[in-house]
C-alpha cells in the first residue's frame, strides 16, 4: 500500500497489485466492483452493487491483481484516506466518488 499525504484528509493510501482486498461473494463470483472501503483499520474491502456490506458466510481475501486482471478499469481508483468509501455509478467507469465512511 502506497502511503502519501494529503491536506485536510491526513494520509492517504493507493491500492497496489499485490495488496489482500475481502471482496463479497458477489464480486468473487465475477459482479464488477462498484464501491471499495478502506476500513479505519486499513483493510481494503470490494463490492458490487448490489448487496449489503457483508452477507452470511464472510467475505473472502483476494489480492487486488486479481481484480485488477478482471477488471483494468480499477486503475482508477483513487487513493483513499481511512473510512472512506469510494464509489462509481457504471461499471467501466473511472470516475469514483470519495465519501467518508
Amino acid at each position: 500500500m502506497t502511503v502519501e499525504s494529503h491536506k485536510d484528509c491526513g494520509p492517504v493510501y493507493t491500492l497496489s497489485p499485490d495488496e489482500p482486498v475481502f471482496v463479497s461473494k458477489r464480486v468473487r463470483r465475477g459482479q464488477p466492483v462498484m464501491s471499495v472501503h478502506l476500513d479505519e483499520d486499513g483493510d481494503w474491502q470490494a463490492f458490487s452493487g448490489t448487496e449489503p456490506r457483508w452477507w452470511k458466510g464472510g467475505p473472502r481475501l483476494v489480492h487486488a491483481a486479481h481484480l485488477l486482471e478482471s477488471d483494468p478499469s480499477m486503475a482508477a481508483l483513487p487513493a483513499l484516506p481511512l473510512n472512506h468509501w469510494a464509489t462509481r455509478e457504471d461499471a467501466s467507469s473511472t470516475a469514483w466518488q470519495v465519501f467518508r465512511g
